[in-house]
């Protein structure tokens, strides 16, 4: 529908639309929103006092505390404004295999999904891709659900290539965006978990909510296909291994994916910031609204 990806269905886009990206933290936006700012404004959310000055708006002055202090102070609120929402993803070469897994067409998916979620709340939304071939998404800001048609065009011409170092990756992006907001990166993870938390770092220290979601491939992390004497290409680097696979071999290869994942999200959780994961064998649909809270999401 409209270049959307099958699995995104006007009944699903429905329940989408009844979700709402929160954060632990006040972000100032660009705009009025259904998320409170740090700034003042005029919600209903009451914040402070402050004592009346010549000029005020005598509607906010507290006439109770009036009468108990006979001092004027002026009720203060929170501005509610829309939430900066970015959604990174991974298109180095490893998320393009399995071929058969499609890896990458889910982490689009993913990525569509949440960006529906905030265009459909009113918030505004910027896609970075890292790595990958075709042409480059425009680094800005997109406005109103009906911009998640535009967001899907312009992904269907990408394709997962080359290498990078993910952490230094981030650092170049954390400084091009300049403004804070709610983020969530979406890769396989498929690299030394060193690399992973220094990345995912550089957000918590910049006081940025931080969503990684975590797309494997269902035979990938069984280690289906993995038998005898085999060759293996390292995806991204090229590099070629030959080993011998068993059973005790695979097992070794299942824990170790496992490890991996259960690595990630124990620094997550440590961390105060969501994990979700993702294999491809499972229901998108299912996957996603059940997940809807460790996404970082609320209904």
């Amino acid at each position: 529908m409209f270049g959307l990806p099958d699995e995104l269905t006007p009944s699903f886009l429905a329940r989408l639309e009844k979700l709402r990206i929160r954060t632990r933290q006040q972000y100032a936006g660009m705009g009025r929103g259904m998320h409170l700012s740090p700034k003042r404004g005029s919600s209903l959310e009451f914040s402070d006092f402050r004592q009346y000055s010549p000029g005020d708006d005598f509607r906010y002055i507290d006439w109770g505390l009036y009468g108990r202090t006979d001092k004027l102070y002026i009720k203060l609120f929170q501005e509610e404004e829309d939430l900066l929402t970015y959604v990174f993803v991974d298109a180095s070469a490893s998320m393009g295999f399995p071929a058969g897994d499609r890896k990458f067409e889910s982490a689009i998916m993913t990525a569509l999904s949440v960006a529906y979620v905030a265009l459909a709340s009113g918030d505004r939304v910027m896609m970075r891709i890292l790595g990958g071939t075709g042409a480059a998404l425009n680094p800005s800001f997109v406005y109103g659900q009906h911009r998640i048609v535009e967001l899907a065009r312009r992904m269907q011409g990408l394709k997962p290539g080359g290498q990078f170092d993910f952490a230094t990756a981030l650092a170049h992006e954390l400084v091009a965006i300049r403004r804070v907001g709610k983020v969530f990166i979406i890769s396989d993870f498929l690299m030394l978990l060193n690399s992973i938390t220094r990345g995912l770092g550089l957000f918590t220290a910049a006081s940025m909510d931080l969503t990684a979601v975590q797309i494997l491939g269902g035979r990938e992390i069984n280690g289906q296909g993995l038998d005898g004497d085999l060759e293996i290409v390292d995806s991204e680097s090229g590099e070629r291994l030959r080993v011998s696979i068993g059973e005790r071999e695979r097992t070794q290869y299942r824990e170790t994916m496992m490890r991996l994942t259960r690595e990630i999200k124990s620094f997550c959780f440590k961390r105060g910031l969501h994990y979700a994961l993702y294999t491809t064998d499972t229901d998108f649909q299912k996957f996603f609204l059940r997940a809807a809270s460790d996404l970082g999401l609320a209904h």
